[in-house]
């Protein structure tokens, strides 16, 4: 406090009987002394924020006050705590107060308000639902003498909230005013307690319109976050061991009917309210409302259909064909496309469930009338759910559809559908693994995604062959990259006995321009490698390594994340050939540590593949490099390599020797980062099941001496190895 300023001024009463202000009532005199800068914030505001931040608030007052804070944080605050401060609610409170409320988190006007509610909506609602006994829908569910509630208390309206409990005053203190919200709440009535013997009944409807209020939100992110929860809350109710079967039966049943098949409805239970606000005299001033109706229930049938996607394979065949394929079929005159869109979705997913009877007989002709739909958006989901049929019909039945449909999406007028033929066509390919009988016009097709050249006759692959100019063909940037990613579904399925079919596109492929079509190669080079077997590995991709290991940065990550795969691929001369390379391979990625990491992480895989004197003549001077790196990720990766060194030299005397006597010499290494090390490897060793009376033998000694190093890292990694003996309850005798 600067000199020339007075002291607050201490008043007599705050001094009875003799004693000093207490330091509470001292932090409120003070805070009447408000700067003047300050003087402008409303007061109300203010003591508003006093209160909520008031630690003496029961949580049924914080959450009453939080959600009607005018502060837009307090409400996102109490959305994401709500689930967490309703358990200490009691059960008839929380269905009495808190239950209202959630209507009022749910239709906030701040968008992150709701995006904060949405999130946790599932866990607030199965609290209820595991707390309350719950009781259909019936006109006696209404609050009476025995504690039940109405089925549906979702209208928003204020609730009557408890006072706040009495705290004693000093009376040495004069008692400081009372915030608008402390005498609004001290003004309302005490509520009659609700006897601990009955619990308040609950609808299983009680939460349907919170639900759909966010499933039809504007938002996407809101609007998704709330059929997350419907997904969660069904998977609970299916899943959960605890729940009663006949309130199992209610959950499910309005879970399933009243959420997700009741808002595809709206417009139904539109036209009954219509049926009974019409006005007798034909105002039409409700035309507005009428419009905007007709959207929701456009977009209620488009969740329902979404909804119906991501439930199927939760909610199993037998509820998907009594409950969900109706509502199908009857997508087929659905006038709104981005309904239909969603429609030829939902064929995919159920397809994926429901047995082959219903498939044919339902689903087929359901798929067959989407896909000649007017608007490519229609065409381009049954484009992308082609694969998933096929997957799930016979044989023939499964080429038959697969050609034809190919056939049908690759010519389209449209691009989108064009290009959604090329990304499916690799899965569609693997649907037929591993029996390999894969239609030729398939394959042909699939090819025909690799590199094109112009002729004097045509467009033309780089197998030669040539194909329609129907959009396949056409030059996009994107399909050589779709050809490269799909390229090993297709050789699997194919075999080693098609390679030298596919080959040709695949070295085009190759020699891309584009970096993520070199990199999806990169990573896929192994995999290919274990299909075409290795004499065809050394003849064709050995030399695709090699130029990939002098390549673009992004590829040579690809390539070292599987190098013992692939190297593990090779005839077993060409491996040992290859060994001495390896360190080639380091120097060419001397100038990025994460690449260095990389090849560090494949040091253990690598020692598999070699015997113990290729070991100590090529992965251990290898290692010790990456021991010695600069960057302290590479040592560590480095260090926990050499368990499985040690491992693989055991059964060879004198290769064991040369690593115990190569480890040892960092013991004594001038730079305290080699003393480090020494000790990371032996942390390393008993961290296994390296024996103890070897690991006493060989390095406790070193380890002594280590105790009074003059680096205190040195110092520190000991003491670390110390604690892990410890952990482990091995002790040594010196």
């Amino acid at each position: 406090m600067a000199e020339n300023q007075d002291p607050l001024p201490v008043r007599e009463e705050d001094l009875e009987d003799g004693n000093e202000l207490d330091s509470e009532d001292l932090l409120a005199e003070m805070a009447e002394g408000v700067p003047e800068h300050l003087s402008d914030v409303a007061a109300e505001e203010m003591e508003d924020e006093e209160l909520l931040l008031d630690d003496s608030l029961s949580p049924l007052e914080k959450i009453f006050l939080y959600v009607k804070s005018d502060l837009v944080f307090h409400r996102v605050f109490i959305a994401k705590e709500l689930p967490s401060l309703i358990r200490d609610v009691e059960i008839s409170e929380a269905v009495e107060y808190v239950l209202p409320l959630m209507n009022s988190l749910g239709t906030d006007p701040e968008d992150h308000v709701r995006e904060a509610f949405a999130p946790e909506v599932d866990k607030i609602i199965w609290f209820y639902y595991s707390h309350c006994p719950l009781r259909e829908n019936t006109s006696d569910n209404v609050q009476g003498d025995n504690g039940s509630i109405n089925s549906r208390p979702m209208t928003p309206q204020r609730p009557q909230t408890p006072q706040r409990p009495h705290t004693p005053q000093r009376p040495q203190t004069p008692q400081r005013p009372q915030t608008p919200i402390q005498q609004q709440l001290q003004q309302l009535p005490a509520q009659p307690q609700t006897p601990t013997s009955h619990l308040p009944y609950l609808s299983p409807a009680a939460f349907t319109p919170l639900l759909h209020a966010l499933l039809l939100d504007q938002n996407t992110s809101i609007a998704a976050a709330a059929q997350a929860a419907v997904q969660s809350l069904v998977e609970r109710i299916l899943e959960e061991p605890d729940v009663n079967p006949k309130e199992k039966e209610l959950l499910e049943r309005e879970t399933l009917e009243g959420v997700v098949l009741g808002i595809g409805k709206l417009d139904q239970e539109k036209a009954k309210r219509e049926d009974l606000e019409w006005d007798a005299d034909g105002d039409d001033t409700s035309v507005g409302a009428v419009a905007g109706g007709e959207e929701e229930a456009e977009l209620g049938r488009m969740t329902m259909m979404t909804l119906i996607s991501s439930l199927a394979p939760i909610v199993g065949p037998e509820k998907c064909a009594r409950l969900f394929v109706p509502e199908l079929d009857k997508m087929s005159d659905e006038p709104v496309f981005y309904v239909r869109k969603e429609a030829a979705l939902a064929v995919g997913s159920l397809a994926g469930i429901l047995p082959l009877d219903i498939i044919t007989s339902k689903l087929l002709p359901i798929y067959d009338h989407f896909s000649t739909d007017a608007i490519w958006h229609v065409r381009r989901s049954c484009c992308l759910v082609l694969a998933t049929i096929c997957s799930r019909l016979p044989e023939e039945m499964k080429a038959e559809r697969a050609v034809k449909g190919i056939e049908l999406f690759a010519g389209d007028v449209s691009r989108s559908v064009r290009s959604a033929a090329g990304e499916i066509i690799g899965e569609l390919i693997a649907t037929f693994h591993p029996n390999g009988k894969v239609p030729e016009s398939l394959v042909q097709h699939f090819l025909s995604l690799g590199p094109v050249r112009e002729s004097t006759i045509g467009i033309t692959n780089v197998t030669g062959s040539a194909y329609n100019n129907t959009g396949i063909g056409q030059r996009d940037p994107e399909r050589p990259v779709i050809c490269a990613y799909n390229f090993p579904a297709v050789v699997l399925t194919l075999g080693e006995s098609r390679w030298d079919d596919l080959k040709e596109t695949y070295f085009s492929l190759t020699r891309d321009m584009q970096i993520k079509v070199r990199r999806s190669l990169a990573c896929s080079l192994h995999e290919i490698a274990k299909v075409i077997g290795p004499s065809k590995t050394e003849r064709d991709l050995l030399s695709v390594f090699r130029s990939y290991l002098d390549d673009m940065d992004e590829v040579k990550s690809g390539l070292m994340e599987h190098l013992a795969d692939f190297i593990e691929c090779l005839p077993l001369n060409t491996r040992n050939d290859y060994l001495p390379s390896l360190n080639d391979v380091w120097d060419g990625v001397n100038h990025q540590w994460r690449l260095r990491d990389e090849i560090a992480k494949q040091l253990p895989a690598l020692c598999r593949l070699f015997n113990s004197q290729n070991v100590i003549n090529h992965i251990l001077p290898l290692t010790i490099r990456a021991i010695k790196d600069d960057v302290a990720s590479v040592r560590e990766t480095a260090v926990s390599s050499f368990p499985t060194l040690f491992q693989v030299v055991r059964n060879d005397e004198s290769c064991y020797n040369d690593m115990i006597k190569r480890v040892c010499e960092f013991a004594s290494d001038n730079k305290f980062r080699g003393r480090v090390v020494f000790v990371q490897i032996c942390n390393a060793l008993v961290s296994t099941d390296y024996p103890k009376e070897e690991f006493a033998r060989h390095f406790l000694n070193d380890l002594e001496k280590l105790a009074s190093d003059r680096v205190i890292n040195v110092r520190i990694a000991l003491a670390r190895l110390v604690g892990e003996l410890c952990r482990m309850g091995i002790s040594f005798c010196l």
